[in-house]
């Protein structure tokens, strides 16, 4: 059980309230979204180290792309690639530009036809909120905050986290591993500093529990695409692991689900 009084909880959306469907790895809907956007700019531009850019090579550029982003991940396939000569980001690259834009565009139509929420998630929102939470839950996301309202609104969660408390990647200079989206989401609460250690946040991602961590939160991982080993084993570990959100209600005391 959590023995602490919960003074506002902030969650990430990926992999976190959103599935991707991270359990084929590779074949999660932004993967599957970044790697069409490449393959078609690879044949459109007669690339052919893109057009035969395999899904382990796309699953690789994310995960070891050194911050939490689209963008970096599309950058270190490029890097990867030796179609870039330095790990420096140049968002100036006309061909780095036009797969971010097509990405983005096929993504939407992904997200509308087969977004769905990791199983109890929303349960989990709405029994938080309705425990006294209801103006204290905030997101700290670094997806698009098109993609983020799009899965709030398809999930009917757009009354809970309203829009001056979702953060996401259009509010932040520095993504995660880096604390800034969640230092803004603690903002959003208007919670004093003292209460930071009574704030939970809920991530799936090593670089996500970094940020977090930072920010001085009460760090909560769901076990979505990192085992409960992989994330305990971190350098800064979370404060707790589920497997589920039935696992977090029982943590935090909300009943039995149902």
């Amino acid at each position: 059980m959590i023995n602490f009084e919960v003074k506002g909880a902030i969650f990430d959306v990926d992999d976190t309230l959103l599935d991707n469907k991270p359990g084929n790895p590779g074949h999660g809907l932004h993967e599957r979204s970044r790697l069409a956007a490449v393959h078609e700019v690879g044949r459109l531009r007669g690339i052919e180290v893109l057009q035969h850019m395999s899904v382990e090579d796309n699953l690789e550029a994310f995960m070891t792309a050194p911050v939490h982003t689209l963008e970096a991940a599309v950058w270190n396939m490029f890097v990867k690639a030796g179609l870039a000569d330095s790990d420096v980001m140049n968002k100036q690259n006309p061909l780095f530009i036009e797969i971010v834009a097509l990405k983005e565009k096929l993504h939407e139509r992904v997200l509308m036809e087969e977004g769905e929420e990791v199983p109890g998630a929303v349960d989990f929102v709405r029994n938080l909120a309705e425990s006294g939470l209801q103006d204290k839950l905030a997101i700290a996301s670094s997806a698009t905050r098109r993609d983020v309202n799009l899965f709030l609104g398809k999930m009917g969660l757009a009354d809970v986290f309203p829009a001056n408390r979702v953060k996401t990647l259009e509010t932040i200079t520095h993504p995660k591993p880096n604390p800034e989206v969640f230092n803004l989401a603690f903002d959003s609460l208007n919670l004093p500093e003292a209460d930071r250690n009574s704030v939970c946040a809920f991530e799936d991602d090593p670089r996500g529990v970094m940020s977090a961590r930072a920010a001085g939160l009460y760090v909560c991982a769901i076990t979505t695409r990192f085992s409960r080993d992989e994330l305990m084993s971190l350098e800064v570990p979370p404060h707790v692991v589920a497997d589920s959100y039935a696992e977090f209600k029982q943590l935090f005391g909300l009943g039995n689900e149902g």
